[in-house]
């Protein structure tokens, strides 16, 4: 990594860290230099293929780069997009991205597929109907749901623990769950929870970064107090 900084020590381990997740775009608080703003964003690191990959865009470009700034990167250190789904708050900061680094591998539910196709035709655009592993040990699920199609992340750590990181949660906790067959050993979750309101598959997770289009953070914050964190734009974490 170039200058990131570790906001808050969580998840000491005694194994090396596989990778870094930076939180780039979420309304609420920020870091001094972060900007907040509607939507999500998150940049992972992954330490072992020395790639940097891009989950959602936010819904400003400029925000989003200036973000990227503030922790030491720029656009070109980008190799990969993950489009959760066809959201403006998640997809919205993509085509200032493109713009300056057309050359990207950009990954989105297939359904969606021939639209950003259209929109970024210098792009390697994959659409994805199944779990797809899209660098070392960094998944995607492709996509889920009915009336609108959403893909997560799954991060597997040579340790044996899994992070997830999610859009807004529209399939549901459980389908997304139950893809990546992350009933056990996950050891984070972060992004939007939407309006899930059954938490039970959350009873076993280390960490609950709820992030933006989570309606229920109160109840979250009550029920599990030494698991929520309330994240801010600009926050990197290790696993």
């Amino acid at each position: 990594m170039k200058k990131m900084q570790i906001a808050d020590q969580y998840f000491t381990e005694t194994m090396e860290e596989n990778f870094s997740v930076s939180i780039l775009n979420n309304e609420g608080e920020a870091q001094e230099g972060y900007i907040s703003s509607y939507g999500f964003a998150a940049l992972i690191y992954n330490i072992k293929s020395k790639n940097y990959i891009l989950f959602d865009t936010g819904n400003d470009a400029n925000i989003l780069i200036h973000n990227l700034k503030e922790a030491g990167l720029t656009v070109s250190d980008l190799q990969k997009i993950v489009i959760s789904h066809d959201h403006l708050e998640h997809s919205g900061g993509l085509n200032g991205i493109y713009k300056k680094n057309p050359k990207l591998e950009i990954y989105v539910p297939i359904e969606n597929q021939v639209k950003f196709n259209r929109q970024y035709p210098l792009a390697q655009v994959y659409g994805v109907a199944g779990m797809l592993e899209i660098d070392k040990n960094l998944f995607i699920s492709g996509q889920l749901g009915t009336y609108l199609k959403e893909q997560s992340m799954l991060l597997k750590t040579e340790y044996g623990k899994k992070v997830l990181l999610v859009g807004c949660c529209h399939p549901g906790l459980y389908a997304i769950f139950n893809i990546f067959n992350c009933s056990r050993d996950l050891k984070a979750i972060i992004g939007g929870l939407h309006d899930t309101r059954s938490f039970t598959c959350l009873e076993s997770v280390d960490f609950i970064g709820a992030c933006h289009c989570t309606k229920n953070k109160d109840i979250l914050e009550i029920r599990y107090p030494e698991k929520f964190h309330k994240i801010k734009v600009g926050e990197n974490f290790l696993f």
